[in-house]
């Protein structure tokens, strides 16, 4: 699988009344998606990575879990790592860029050649939004414990690579 690394733009940041009510922002400086994909299709989050690629990963058994707002989400998590996944089924990369100022450290990126943008980028761990349809993002969030493989160093490389692989499992949207 080919990941894409950071590419970098100016950054810019999307102004609540820039954003629709479909999530997409207008000339705000959001990218859009080329070639939607459809993260609802999958409806249990932690359906989104194959048993290999979770192998692959050095990840655990998934576990099923809710977000603030009572949404679906999936961890995995042992001794050397935590891994979270959260599909948001409507709203876009506009609501992302809308809400930057909250994430530390956010960085635009593109992975496997979607919009993303890398948030909390910390210590222990860093995680990136992904843009799979104008109205539909999801979220790779990873925590390194311990740095037993060479991968982990790099926290946003890792959940960039994490986020391709959510993706190569993705239908097309249509």
């Amino acid at each position: 699988m080919a990941l894409t690394g950071c590419a970098s733009a100016t950054p810019g940041r999307a102004t609540a009344a820039a954003v629709s009510d479909s999530g997409s922002a207008a000339s705000s400086g959001v990218p859009k998606v080329a070639n939607p994909k459809n993260v609802g299709a999958v409806a249990d989050p932690c359906q989104l990575v194959t048993p290999q690629q979770l192998q692959e990963l050095g990840a655990s058994e998934p576990r099923p879990d809710k977000t603030q707002a009572g949404g679906p989400a999936c961890i995995w998590k042992n001794d050397n790592l935590r891994i979270r996944l959260v599909p948001y089924l409507n709203q876009g990369m506009g609501a992302v860029y809308a809400n930057r100022v909250r994430f530390d450290n956010s960085a635009e990126t593109v992975v496997s050649g979607y919009p993303g943008l890398r948030f909390n980028q910390v210590s222990l761990s860093c995680g990136v939004y992904v843009g799979v349809a104008d109205n539909q993002v999801f979220s790779a969030d990873v925590t390194v414990f311990r740095e037993v493989r060479p991968e982990y160093k790099d926290r946003c490389v890792f959940a960039e690579k994490v986020a391709g692989m959510v993706l190569s499992n993705l239908p097309i949207a249509g």
